[in-house]
């Protein structure tokens, strides 16, 4: 129902209101009469309305777990980021422990699988000429083939027994001097070891054998003589030149031969490819690993990102409206364990007719008044903020909830009971009287001591007052019922 009220303007305009009273005609005697005056009118639809927070925020844990730590009583204030409350997150760690070690055999997989992919490039571990290559490109191999010969002929090396105790004096890279039967030539070699231990020779002698490397001349070729000296001591006798290097190269592992970009003669350093071999079990092992891989730091990823549900925080500055979960419960996943309001988000919510709500709209102005516990009145300006456009109905009768915005909430607080007027209609300077003086178009207006019925065209209504078009003048004097 729309009710009618005196508003502040229209309250304080009444002072200038010419009251007259004890008129002489009889019937008359007792009547009160009113002036019209000029002034503002406002129509307002009038309720009741109650104190609100704007947002209540629900505190809910992602995650169900036993509540270790609890900070928050009723009415706390809070901040932003504040840890409300903890819960056990003992089965969580169990779990980042076992993705952890998930991930590390996943990596130790993706490793190996590495390694064995590696071996499918076969390269040469010494510098020399190729002698031999026994595969040809589309030769399938097994590990362990042999691929090529590579000999170093230009490093030459000897190795000869010298006397015990001319041995011992030498030291590696001491100079000595390669000597060849029946050539006058000799070359310049180095100590590059001494053995360890006396070995015996024919005629029961004991010698250390030395080690030497040498640049081949041009000349020598492996298998040819030699004899050595270091100093003025010569060896026991004379032994066989051999290369340097005489290596084998073989397959790392088994496949289909690829590339091989050697052929009898070439040279090759350490470290160069002599091989490529495919196979696609391994290179797809190495695929398989690397999604094994990548798949274990995921979820490892995962649950250590959900370390954080565990500790509930709260999500802006308030206070604590409820809280229903307190220190050694068991909090439920998705089941508000708290209530967190902010303060400033007080509004006031009230419900309106359906018959009236057509005439509220956003924007509207509105007051709102309670009176206090010493019995004074308490007002407060309002704007209307929005309504719902979903009503509920109830006795066949449907309401809609109508925010208003306060421009102060001192004094107020959740759950208030108030008074709402919602100013839909506002006129100034009106020609206006009292509204219990129109009674259907017509006023009594006081006329040479007696009431006269006039009919007047009346404007809008409200805050006690109707606006008059036409029919009266500030000269008329007006009964009041």
């Amino acid at each position: 129902m729309e009710l009618m009220k005196y508003g502040r303007k229209a309250v304080a305009c009444t002072l200038g209101l010419l009251l007259l009273t004890g008129c002489s005609n009889g019937e008359d005697k007792d009547r009160t009469t009113v002036f019209p005056d000029t002034g503002p009118v406002e129509n307002t639809v009038e309720d009741t309305g109650t104190v609100t927070y704007r947002d209540n925020y629900n505190i809910v844990p992602q995650v169900s777990g036993t509540v270790i730590s609890c900070s928050i009583e009723e009415g706390d204030t809070v901040t932003a980021g504040q840890t409300l409350y903890e819960l056990d997150a003992g089965d969580l760690e169990d779990q980042i422990e076992q993705a952890a070690l998930s991930l590390d055999s996943a990596q130790a997989s993706l490793s190996q699988a590495q390694t064995a992919c590696a071996d499918l490039t076969v390269t040469s571990y010494a510098a020399g000429t190729v002698t031999a290559v026994n595969v040809h490109v589309g030769d399938y191999v097994s590990t362990g083939s042999p691929i090529a010969q590579v000999v170093d002929s230009q490093n030459l090396k000897l190795t000869v027994p010298f006397w015990v105790e001319d041995a011992t004096s030498f030291t590696p890279g001491a100079s000595a001097v390669i000597s060849f039967p029946n050539r006058a030539e000799t070359v310049t070699g180095t100590v590059e070891r001494i053995y360890d231990t006396p070995s015996a020779l024919s005629g029961g002698r004991t010698g250390v054998y030395v080690e030497f490397s040498f640049q081949n001349p041009g000349t020598v070729l492996s298998g040819d003589s030699a004899s050595a000296a270091v100093g003025s001591a010569v060896c026991m006798e004379s032994g066989t030149v051999s290369n340097a290097t005489e290596q084998t190269i073989y397959a790392t592992q088994s496949g289909q031969v690829l590339t091989l970009p050697i052929q009898t003669g070439s040279a090759v350093t350490v470290g160069q490819t002599v091989m490529t071999i495919k196979n696609d079990s391994l290179t797809n092992a190495v695929t398989n690993a690397s999604l094994s891989v990548e798949s274990a730091r995921t979820s490892l990823e995962q649950l250590q990102a959900k370390r954080a549900d565990y500790t509930i925080l709260a999500p802006v500055d308030g206070v604590i409206l409820t809280r229903s979960v307190k220190l050694g419960d068991l909090a439920s996943a998705g089941t508000p364990m708290a209530v967190l309001a902010q303060p400033e988000e007080l509004c006031v919510h009230v419900d309106i007719n359906e018959q009236y709500i057509e005439r509220i709209w956003p924007g509207q102005q509105a007051q709102v008044a309670f009176t206090d516990d010493s019995g004074q009145p308490r007002s407060y300006t309002a704007t209307v903020a929005r309504i719902d456009d979903t009503g509920i109905t109830s006795g066949g009768v449907t309401d809609y909830t109508v925010e208003l915005t306060l421009d102060s909430t001192d004094g107020l607080r959740d759950g208030m009971n108030v008074n709402v007027a919602i100013i839909t209609e506002q006129k100034e300077d009106c020609l206006r009287i009292p509204s219990q003086a129109v009674s259907g178009g017509t006023v009594q207006v006081l006329r040479d001591g007696k009431a006269v019925e006039v009919e007047v065209e009346t404007g809008i209504s409200g805050g006690g007052y109707t606006e008059i078009l036409q029919g009266l003048t500030t000269e008329d004097e007006v009964l009041l019922p």
